[in-house]
């Protein structure tokens, strides 16, 4: 029985997704997460959202991985993303995602350090652009 090395969790509340990713991530696990965080956004049929992804607690990924990673965040903004965040740990996964997803440098986002004040700053955000765009 293989060992599962990498969990998930996505809720969603006014307007924001909240994803937080555990672990080690393989292609499998990435497909995973696309697949119930695709299957969230396609039940908002186009309504705007924000997304908070916790990354603090990833300990790595395989390229396979970044590559899901790169097609989810340049699926995104197409599906009602209007707004983003990242809560990562250290450097290394930050460092790593710029390079294996070059895309990111050109997306509007911010990374934090604190999950209280990524929250806070996405809800702000979200509802600034939701009402710019009214």
């Amino acid at each position: 029985m293989q060992k599962k090395l990498s969990t998930l969790s996505i809720c969603y509340e006014n307007g924001v997704i909240t994803s937080k990713l555990y672990g080690i991530f393989n292609e499998r696990s990435a497909e995973e997460y696309r697949e119930h965080l695709f299957k969230l956004v396609m039940g908002l049929n186009m309504k705007p959202f924000a997304l908070l992804a916790d990354i603090s607690e990833v300990e790595g990924a395989t390229p396979e991985a970044f590559d899901m990673v790169k097609h989810i965040v340049n699926r995104l903004p197409e599906m009602g993303l209007i707004a983003k965040a990242y809560v990562y740990k250290g450097p290394v996964i930050r460092g790593m995602m710029f390079q294996r997803i070059p895309e990111l440098k050109l997306m509007d986002y911010l990374f934090f350090t604190d999950f209280d004040e990524a929250s806070q700053w996405l809800s702000s955000e979200y509802k600034q652009k939701l009402s710019a765009s009214s």
